[in-house]
């Protein structure tokens, strides 16, 4: 990674807000339901199934939590109107987590009794920051123990996760592993690329040898490779296993991975709050960053 690369990165708070949406078009459906039905369409006919995030979290009214919920809605109508190959995933701040925990469970539930019908009907719950970890999880277990096709999300960088992997597995909870992107502490986070990346292949292992079916969710190319080998090894029933990236980024290895025979799945983001969403993004990711503004520029 560039000095240019990570100077950028750091410099994106400042950077106007029209340049962070032409950075951001590639690894955003849109604002609109049509543009997502657009985006998922194409990748289906290219042999990958989906997830749908209405962008936004952290918000500050239920009335925001209530308007989220209805274009979820409206998203799962597209879904079943089109015969899509997708689900829905969702973040417990942008349906009032942090306001009203009985509304957003209840605005949660109502989600996935209406997806359960589709031909992927599951609602993943999108794992955020640590101060709502042992929340997510709980309404996680809650919907589940209620009948309700739901999984849940764990993040390697934490030093919590491969007890949650083992705990998770052992009740057979669907889960996606990623790395994690948010800013923690270094008291609950492995900062180390190498820590981080032990703690993952071991979250996978008690994933794969519990019931839990599981979404491989890196791009990393080291964990893949480990990840293609540990199903080697394991020979898990191959329908409890997927592949998880994000719109837009390492497109050949989605590709590849496919031809190979393995199930994709990839993570569509659309909705207005598209901004702090491509923040993140973009500082997770420095050399996008870096690649992407040198062509707005003009550099080679």
């Amino acid at each position: 990674m560039s000095v240019f690369d990570r100077f950028l990165a750091a410099s994106l708070p400042i950077t106007p807000r029209f340049v962070i949406g032409r950075v951001a078009q590639r690894y955003i459906a849109g604002e609109t339901v049509d543009d997502a039905v657009r985006t998922i369409r194409a990748l289906n006919a290219k042999g990958a199934t989906c997830t749908v995030d209405v962008l936004g979290e952290f918000i500050e009214d239920l009335s925001e939590a209530k308007a989220t919920a209805r274009d979820y809605s409206a998203m799962l109508d597209a879904i079943e109107r089109e015969s899509l190959k997708c689900n829905i995933s969702v973040k417990l701040t942008a349906l009032g987590l942090l306001l009203d925990e009985e509304v957003c469970t209840s605005l949660v539930r109502d989600l996935v009794v209406r997806a359960a019908p589709l031909d992927d009907g599951f609602v993943r719950v999108d794992m955020e920051d640590s101060p709502v970890t042992d929340s997510t999880l709980a309404l996680v277990r809650r919907l589940r123990g209620e009948g309700h096709p739901v999984g849940a999300v764990l993040q390697a960088y934490l030093f919590r996760t491969l007890d949650d992997a083992i705990a998770l597995a052992a009740e057979g909870i669907p889960v996606r592993l990623c790395k994690g992107i948010y800013n923690e502490s270094e008291t609950i986070a492995y900062k180390d690329r190498e820590e981080i990346r032990d703690s993952y292949r071991q979250s996978l292992r008690a994933l794969l040898e519990g019931e839990s079916a599981v979404g491989i969710a890196t791009h990393d190319e080291v964990l893949v490779a480990d990840a293609l080998a540990l199903i080697e090894e394991l020979s898990p029933d191959p329908s409890r296993v997927e592949f998880q990236m994000l719109l837009g980024v390492r497109e050949w290895m989605r590709d590849e991975l496919i031809a190979k025979g393995h199930r994709v799945r990839i993570y569509v983001p659309f909705g207005a709050n598209w901004y702090g969403y491509s923040t993140r993004r973009l500082k997770e990711n420095p050399q996008i960053a870096g690649h992407v503004f040198r062509a707005l520029l003009g550099f080679k």
